[in-house]
């Protein structure tokens, strides 16, 4: 299903989230166009945080609930040694982390978050984006020297 084909509801939840990312690239001096990401699956933006590279989805969902927001920073490859305690160590971290959480795609480490656009305000969507940039950015270097982790690039 592609980002056309939702109902009304969730066409316009899904507009509105876009215009709010818009709005955020806008009022940090980016235009939004220069970092879009468009495919069959949904909408996307993409910008630089320090060393971390934010990914900024909107999805369309399956029922009237309107659309997802994703935010995501793949920010290391998995050791090659010390598995269990390199994943013990995200776990842990994990325990620790608000707004946000440590997952791995493959063999990439990320930072996400992703809550339905109902409902969404600006202040959240601005709060969710730094936050998950700060903690990519505060994490891959401390993770990638712990562990002997490759730092992610893209």
């Amino acid at each position: 299903m592609g980002i056309f084909s939702q109902s009304k509801s969730g066409r316009v939840q899904a507009q509105e989230a876009q215009a709010m990312v818009e709005s955020y690239y806008q009022k940090r001096g980016l235009n939004p166009q220069d970092h879009l990401l468009s495919d069959d699956q949904g909408i996307g933006y993409w910008l630089v945080e320090g060393s971390a590279k934010i990914y900024i989805f909107i999805q369309p969902a399956s029922n009237d609930s309107g659309a997802i927001l994703r935010i995501t920073s793949p920010i290391i490859y998995l050791p090659e040694r010390n598995l269990e305690a390199f994943y013990r160590k995200l776990l842990d971290l994990n325990g620790t982390l608000s707004s946000c959480a440590l997952s791995t795609h493959e063999d990439i480490v990320l930072v996400i978050t992703q809550r339905p656009t109902f409902g969404l305000v600006q202040e959240e969507l601005d709060d969710l984006v730094w936050h998950v940039a700060y903690v990519a950015d505060l994490l891959d270097n401390k993770l990638a020297s712990e562990f002997g982790c490759r730092m992610y690039k893209s």
